[in-house]
Order: structure tokens, then C-alpha cells, then sequence
């Protein structure tokens, strides 16, 4: 039921966008249905099915690509672009790859606005935000047919991402559920008694008595830190509700209560888990920093000990910390499990639409060549690349298989993180990923809870950004103890006032 109601969002989503966008729209919308030729606007690529022509060696067909941090001047950026250009190449597509510089300021704001005042003009176009406004207006292709006529982007998409892109066709986006897992050293894992208890048995009070053995033995500052990255409207929870949400009953993003549906951020769950993460900062447990965190602040705080734990997105975030962790301290990590109490689970996952991926610009003349890139990336040949980085340098062929550099550890997936369905021929002398990565994975997948969400309408757009600071500077009071928990029912009443009230409407003619 939940899966046909997103999809018939997405359906009403995308006849607006046809209606409200006028002919520029309409024209964009023909191409979605039938891939124009990159190569020619009239005639249609010769070649086989899995590689269709595209331009040829006289005249390659540019591919223009933004991506967040993906500068044009590094050496890896160069020699893929290389690398990419000769192997599609030998399939006869011609391409000529530029990566672009990123705007300068915040991304997800600068990328936005560059497209619409045309100082950005990429063919394909990293989002990490900002994106759904730009959809509106027509400005992004939609990807279903590509998709639908694709050989390998279809072999490697799991139910998460098959779910995004059918209610929300404008970002391809292949990784596993974004589920930040919680990490520690191994070293110190092993030295905590509190620590197989925790394993054996995650309730919170065991996640507690790992916290507090940590501190008390003197191994760290504080337990537990995180970073000011405001997702989903968590205020600077994320990582951490990652830990906690389920357990303390905060199922999904809206929960039914009293018989009609509610954000699960205005409930008696959330007050109990703000109350346990209030407990853990006034004794020293939560970094007294986590609100001015950023990324790089937060991660450091980790590799220099004076944090204890961290949360990450599963499988290559997970790779980087424990890589990380190694040439610093000389330890592996080890991945923990979701605590559990009224639920078990990491952070419910929204598929009403991808959080950041690749779109296509609607107005690129080079819509299939682009195309052809993110599906050569998720050919064989191409996720070799993306995974495993420049034969000779993070990689070698030894005894047919692929064996690891000591550079591996620099490269990164710029592309399509997932390793689903990744069999490389020849094979890896190593797994691609560390054990904490590979368990991290193999977690998330164990603990996946899909959301409960809608798509926030336009109209209700302002009352949902007064509701997002609202619970920001309560949540953050609340932890902080600059307001007593008692003062919850305010916060609850100042929530529906800004806007709860204004969203029980139209959740009830969406979710019934």
C-alpha cells in the first residue's frame, strides 16, 4: 500500500510538472520519452544494445560532469577521465569527459542557483540537495526511460534505490540505504567488558555502560560526538537518532497517533529519547561540541581519541573512517548494532526520493552521451575503475587477480558507491572492503526500516521550514538543558502552530 502511495505522489508530481512548465517543459518531457542521439538529432545511435554509438574518434561527443568535491586538477581525476574515455572508446562510444570545478560556498545552495542563472550548465549534475524546486521547474531530465533501457544500471540497483527512482525519476543515486552505523576502535572494544554485553544484548542501558566504561577508564573525552549536518530536520541528531530512534519507539518520520497521522519529532517518543540524549551530555558522554561540529572537526575528534564513537553511512564512509583509523592508530574499528527497546532498527529510510545523486541536466544536447557515462560506470569495466581506482597505481594484475596497492586506501567511488552485484573478473586477492565496512553493510541490511513519509508540498513548503527551526532550537535546548524537558508540551503546541495542524489535512488525504 505505502509503495503504491508514492508512486501515485510521484505520478501527481510529475502531470504537475508537465501542466505548470509550458512548452520548454513539454519539449523536455518528449526527449525523457525518447532518448534523442547524442551524436545526431535525427538519426539514432548504431551499435549493439549494451553499447550504443556515441559520437566517434574524429569528433567525441563532450560530457560535462559537477560533482561535489571532484576538483578537475587532481591527478586521480585526470587519470580517470582518461581511463574512462579509452575503455568507452573500445565499445565505440566517443566521449570527451570535463569535470567541472564545484561552485565555491555551500553546495547544496550554490549548485541550485547556478543552474538557474546558467552560470552552471554541466550535462550531469551531482545534487546534495536543492534539488526538488529545480525538478519543478522542468530543469531536470526525467531518467525513467533511461533506466527502463538500461543493461548494466539495472543489474546493480537494489529495492532502495528501484524505489527512489520510481517516485522520484530525477536523481540516479546507486548505494545502499544512506543508515548511518555507529563504529569504535577494536582495540578499545576489546578492553571494555561492557562491550560483549553490548554486542549480546544492544539496549540502550548496555549502550549506556559502554559509554560510561569508556569515560570512566580514561580512554576518551567524551563517549560520543557527532556533526552539525542538519539532515532530514534533525537538528544535529542524525547519526546519533541512528543509534537510538527506534528504540525509544520514534518509528518512522509520521506515526499514527490517536488515530491520525503525526510527525513522530511532536510525540511522547521523542521527548523520552531528547530526555536520554539530555542525560548523556550533562555527564560528559555526548561531546558538549556536537552542535558546531562540522564533518572534519567530528571525524578528527575520532582519529585523535578524544571521542570514543561515531556513526557513518554504511559500507565506503565506514571504509574511510577504518582506513583512516589504521594509518593514525594503528587499529581497525568494528561496527555495532542498532540499539533496541519499543523497536530495533537503524534510521527509518525515506524512498520518497533520493537524498543527493546524478541528474541530468533537461536542457543538455548531450543527453544519451550522458547517459552513456553513468551507465559505463556501472558496467563491469567501469565499477572496476570507480571501486578499485588506476590499474598500476591503487591496483595491479598479479596471478589474474586484482591486488591492492598501498595506495588503495586514497582512492575513492565517485560514481556509484554500491558493491552489489560486484564480481570483478579477474577477481580481488582481498575484499574491497575492511571488516567494519563489510559488517557495517551487512548490519544496515539486517536492521533496514523503510520510513513513513510524504513529499512536502509546495504550499506547505514555508510551515515546514518553521517547524524544522522550531524542533532545532528546542532539541538543542532540550540537550543542552537550557530547557527542562518539562517544557515539551510547549514545544508540541509551538509545533502544530507553525504548522502541524496546517500538514493533518493533507496526510490524511495522502496516508488516509
Amino acid at each position: 500500500m505505502k509503495r503504491l502511495l508514492s508512486i501515485a505522489l510521484a505520478a501527481m508530481m510529475t502531470m504537475a510538472l508537465c501542466t505548470g512548465c509550458g512548452g520548454s517543459q513539454e519539449e523536455a518531457s518528449s526527449a525523457a520519452s525518447q532518448p534523442a542521439s547524442s551524436g545526431s538529432s535525427t538519426a539514432a545511435p548504431t551499435g549493439s544494445s549494451e553499447w550504443p554509438a556515441i559520437g566517434s574518434a574524429d569528433a567525441p561527443v563532450t560530457v560535462s560532469l559537477l560533482i561535489k568535491d571532484v576538483l578537475p586538477t587532481e591527478e586521480d581525476v585526470i587519470e580517470m577521465e582518461k581511463v574512462v574515455e579509452e575503455k568507452m572508446a573500445s565499445h565505440g562510444q566517443y566521449i570527451d569527459l570535463v569535470i567541472v570545478e564545484p561552485p565555491a560556498g555551500s553546495y547544496g545552495t550554490a549548485v541550485p542557483l547556478g543552474l538557474r542563472t546558467g552560470e552552471i550548465d554541466a550535462d550531469i549534475i551531482y545534487f546534495q540537495g536543492g534539488d526538488l524546486a529545480i525538478a519543478q521547474e522542468g530543469l531536470l531530465e526525467d531518467l525513467t526511460p533511461y533506466v527502463e533501457g538500461s543493461t548494466f544500471v539495472k543489474e546493480i540497483m537494489l529495492p532502495v534505490n528501484e524505489a527512489q527512482i520510481t517516485n522520484y525519476p530525477y536523481l540516479l543515486w546507486l548505494e545502499p540505504a544512506r543508515t548511518p552505523v555507529p563504529v569504535m576502535r577494536k582495540d578499545w572494544a576489546e578492553s571494555l567488558d561492557s562491550y560483549a554485553k553490548l554486542v549480546e544484548d544492544p539496549t540502550v542501558d548496555n549502550y549506556y555502560a559502554l559509554f560510561k566504561e569508556m569515560k570512566d577508564k580514561g580512554l576518551v573525552e567524551y563517549a560520543l560526538t557527532t556533526d552539525n549536518a542538519n539532515n532530514n530536520g534533525d537538528g544535529n541528531l542524525a547519526r546519533i537518532n541512528s543509534i537510538f530512534n527506534q528504540a525509544f519507539g520514534v518509528t518512522a518520520t509520521l506515526v499514527k497517533q490517536d488515530g491520525k497521522w503525526v510527525f513522530s519529532k511532536a510525540t511522547e517518543a521523542e521527548k523520552n529519547k531528547l530526555e536520554f540524549y539530555a542525560k548523556l551530555y550533562a555527564e560528559g558522554l555526548l561531546d558538549p561540541e556536537y552542535l558546531t561540529n562540522t564533518w572534519d572537526v567530528m571525524e578528527q575528534k575520532f582519529y585523535d581519541g578524544k571521542a570514543g564513537m561515531i556513526a557513518g553511512n554504511a559500507g565506503d564512509t565506514i571504509k574511510i573512517y577504518n582506513d583512516k583509523m589504521v594509518s593514525v592508530q594503528g587499529t581497525e574499528l568494528v561496527a555495532l548494532p542498532p540499539a533496541k527497546g519499543v523497536a530495533e532498527g537503524y534510521s527509518a529510510v525515506d524512498t520518497t526520493k533520493a537524498s543527493r545523486g546524478f541528474a541530468i541536466n533537461a536542457y543538455s544536447e548531450n543527453k544519451d552521451a550522458a547517459w552513456a557515462f553513468l551507465e559505463f560506470m556501472a558496467s563491469p569495466e567501469g565499477r572496476i575503475l570507480d571501486k578499485c581506482g588506476i590499474e598500476g597505481k591503487h591496483y595491479n594484475i598479479e596471478n589474474n587477480q586484482i591486488v591492492f596497492t598501498d595506495r588503495f586506501p586514497e582512492w575513492w567511488s565517485r560514481i556509484h558507491p554500491t558493491t552489489n552485484n560486484f564480481n570483478p573478473e579477474p577477481p580481488l586477492a582481498e575484499p574491497i572492503y575492511s571488516q567494519a565496512a563489510q559488517d557495517s553493510l551487512t548490519l544496515s541490511d539486517q536492521y533496514y526500516v523503510e520510513d513513513v513519509n510524504v513529499l512536502v508540498p509546495e504550499e506547505l513548503t514555508a510551515q515546514w521550514d518553521a517547524m524544522k527551526l522550531l524542533y532545532d532550537e528546542y532539541s538543542a535546548d532540550f540537550v543542552r538543558g537550557v530547557k527542562p524537558l518539562s517544557e515539551f508540551d510547549d514545544f508540541v503546541a509551538e509545533w502544530n502552530a507553525a504548522g502541524g495542524d496546517a500538514f493533518s489535512e493533507y496526510l490524511a488525504g495522502v496516508l488516509g
